[in-house]
C-alpha cells in the first residue's frame, strides 16, 4: 500500500495559483487580487499571501509597493541565468564527488525515471521527480551550502514551463527523454562526461526557446557556454 502524501493548505494554494499562471488564466502583467483568489479558492487571505510570497521567490510574480502583486513577464534571459547558475552548481557537485555515483544512487535515479515514463503526470509530479533526480547528483558532494544555493534555484522548471506552452503531456514526454540521457552519463562515473551532460541538459532548453523565438545564437548576448 502506497504512503499517503500530506500537503498543507499553503502548498495546495501555491499549486492552484501557479497552475492558473502556467495555463495563462492569469496573463503576464495582470494584477493579482487577493480577495478574488480568496473567494475563488475558498480560503482566507492568509494562505493566499503566503502562496504569493513563494511564487514571488519562484520568479513568476512580482511585488510593487503601493500596487501589490502581479504576474511577471519572464524572458529567455531569466531562464538562461537560472539554468546557467544551476548547471554550474551541479557540475561543481559532480567534481567535488569525483564523478562517483553509488549503485544506490543509480537505482534511485532509475526508479524516478520509471515514474517519469508516464505522460499522464501532472505538473506537480513532474516538478517533484525533476527535483529528486537532480538532488541525488548534488547530494554526492556532501556539501550543505552547495545544496542550499542549488535548492534556491529549484524554480527553474517553473520558469521554463511558464515561458513555453503548458502542455503537461508534452512536458512529461520530454522530461523522461532528457533525464534518461543524463542518467546514462551518470552511470559512467566520469566527472567530465557527467558535467558535459549536465550543461547540455540545461542549455538545450535555452537553445530550444532561442530557436522558437527566431533569435540567432550570435544575437543572444547572454549565451556563454
Amino acid at each position: 500500500m502506497s504512503k499517503l502524501i500530506y500537503r498543507t493548505l499553503r502548498e495546495n494554494v501555491v499549486d492552484a495559483i501557479r497552475e492558473k499562471i502556467l495555463k495563462r488564466e492569469l496573463e503576464p502583467g495582470v494584477r493579482i487580487i487577493e480577495k478574488e483568489l480568496s473567494e475563488e479558492l475558498g480560503v482566507s487571505r492568509g494562505p493566499i499571501r503566503e502562496a504569493l510570497r513563494q511564487l514571488e521567490q519562484e520568479g513568476i510574480i512580482e511585488y510593487t509597493r503601493n500596487v501589490g502583486c502581479s504576474v511577471k513577464k519572464v524572458t529567455i534571459k531569466d531562464l538562461y541565468e537560472i539554468y546557467l547558475l544551476r548547471s554550474t552548481y551541479e557540475a561543481l557537485a559532480v567534481k567535488l564527488g569525483g564523478g562517483r555515483m553509488e549503485e544506490k544512487d543509480i537505482a534511485k535515479m532509475e526508479e524516478i525515471l520509471a515514474r517519469m515514463d508516464n505522460q499522464a503526470m501532472g505538473y506537480g509530479d513532474i516538478s517533484s521527480c525533476d527535483h529528486m533526480f537532480h538532488k541525488i547528483i548534488v547530494d554526492r558532494a556532501q556539501s550543505e551550502r552547495l545544496s542550499k544555493v542549488w535548492t534556491d534555484l529549484d524554480y527553474g522548471s517553473v520558469v521554463e514551463f511558464y515561458i513555453g506552452n503548458f502542455d503537461e503531456r508534452e512536458i512529461a514526454k520530454r522530461q523522461y527523454s532528457i533525464h534518461k540521457e543524463l542518467l546514462e552519463a551518470c552511470k559512467t562515473s566520469k566527472a567530465e562526461v557527467i558535467c558535459r551532460a549536465i550543461s547540455h541538459h540545461y542549455m538545450d532548453s535555452v537553445a530550444r526557446f532561442i530557436e522558437k523565438e527566431g533569435i540567432k545564437e550570435e544575437e543572444f548576448c547572454f549565451w556563454g557556454i
